[in-house]
């Protein structure tokens, strides 16, 4: 096991075969080692602290007790693959509960002075199916990129820029690639930005292509779902797209991809989790291939949410409980972790820490009581005042040296301090 505080001299750091003079690459003292084979495993092994990439190397997916502590801007390797969206880029990674770790290398970190995009689900009609969320995302807003398929009329009541990127068949406002590529610059700028799509974001809207575009540029990207068209549909016409004995599923399909070819689907199963092996039986039947990604979700929506990425050849092997849903399909494989941080400010919308962020007032609402809370479920937690910091020691009076403590204000990090907390406390800028 590795010290869960090691002194900065203690520090070792692996790399590939791309070494830079240890004068230019952190501001303390450290220790290179060059890796050999899998460099993921020598971190997980804990024969590394921390592992220092080149962003050409960087891969899809890092693996699951793995995080990326910070991003560097390159200025010693040549552009090899100037399309790479991290070419310029070298990424230090370690294990997601080195929270000390995590602090010592944030200084560092050019993610520090990136925003956060909300792709969010305008709701298919008028303004009545906009979700609670997404109102006040857009009430937060810097910045609302928007499509052609809403009801304009609700931009009136936020007070952010509003861009339109709208697309229409043989009208386009703008390509993709620029619609992308304004998304990431305006998130370059420490912005709230709020990718505005009509009804939901991830249903025939290209939303997966943004998601994808940012997070490949380390942009931390949140999904908020919206009322699809088809469930608006269904509602309107009084027609129940499931029903016992009448109909066991829904399948959602673009006339255009018919029109174009088909591509393979996505399949969602729903109440799964006393049936996977059966599952399992019945999609290898059907000849899909037993490679095929899979995504178990289990509480979708609720705090306490995972998903667990296997293929179909190994749903067999899991065992979960309820409630528990299966996404099936290559779209599957683009699944990647986000961290949840504890905030316990007000103004949960404009806190840019990378991660889902889950403001305290809301597990009041899920938990019988404060004390019912499971701070495990959490790698940071985020105090924007030193009152809070007592409120909730009163609560738990240990927390975790895993748990990165994110301080806003001087004062409200030397109150962590005085409480014995300092390698894993971060402080952050006053917010505004």
């Amino acid at each position: 096991m590795m010290p869960s505080n090691p002194d900065p001299s203690q520090i070792i750091i692996g790399h590939l075969n791309h070494a830079l003079p240890e004068r230019v690459l952190f501001p303390f003292p450290f220790r290179l080692i060059l890796l050999e084979g899998d460099p993921f495993q020598a971190l997980l092994d804990g024969r590394v602290d921390a592992l220092i990439i080149p962003g050409l190397d960087f891969p899809d997916r890092l693996p699951a007790r793995l995080e990326v502590a910070a991003l560097k801007t390159d200025t010693i390797l040549p552009d090899l693959d100037a399309t790479h969206p991290l070419h310029d880029k070298r990424v230090i990674v370690v294990q997601r509960d080195r929270a000390d770790l995590k602090v010592l290398f944030a200084p560092m970190d050019i993610r520090q002075t990136y925003g956060k995009v909300y792709l969010t689900g305008a709701g298919a009609g008028d303004r009545d199916y906009l979700t609670l969320r997404a109102d006040a995302l857009l009430r937060n807003a810097d910045v609302i990129f928007y499509d052609d398929l809403i009801d304009t009329r609700l931009l009136d009541f936020y007070t952010a820029e509003k861009i339109f990127v709208g697309k229409r068949k043989g009208r386009h406002h703008a390509d993709q690639e620029a619609i992308n590529r304004q998304l990431y610059l305006a998130a370059l700028k420490k912005q709230v930005v709020v990718r505005l799509k009509g009804g939901d974001p991830l249903i025939f809207g290209r939303g997966g292509e943004e998601l994808a575009y940012l997070l490949d540029r380390q942009i931390d990207v949140e999904v908020v779902a919206g009322v699809s068209a088809v469930q608006s549909a269904a509602a309107s016409a009084g027609i129940p797209l499931t029903q016992r004995a009448v109909s066991g599923g829904v399948t959602l399909l673009s006339a255009h991809n018919a029109l174009a070819g088909s591509t393979d689907p996505t399949l969602v199963y729903y109440m799964c989790a006393s049936r996977l092996k059966e599952l399992q039986n019945t999609l290898i039947e059907k000849g899909i291939d037993p490679q095929m990604p899979v995504a178990l979700v289990f509480k979708a929506g609720f705090t306490d949410e995972s998903v667990t990425l296997i293929s179909i050849g190994t749903m067999h092997l899991q065992e979960h409980v309820s409630p528990l849903l299966a996404i099936i399909g290559r779209t599957a494989s683009l699944y990647r972790s986000r961290p949840k941080i504890l905030y316990l400010g007000t103004e949960a919308c404009r806190c840019l820490l990378p991660g889902k962020i889950v403001p305290l007032i809301s597990q009041k609402n899920q938990a019988n009581s404060y004390n019912d809370i499971d701070l495990s479920l959490f790698s940071g937690i985020a105090f924007t005042t030193p009152e809070q910091v007592d409120s909730l020691l009163e609560i738990f009076p240990k927390i975790s040296s895993r748990i990165v403590l994110y301080a806003y204000g001087k004062k409200t990090a030397e109150k962590l301090s005085k409480e014995g907390y300092t390698t894993t406390v971060q402080e952050l800028n006053p917010q505004s």
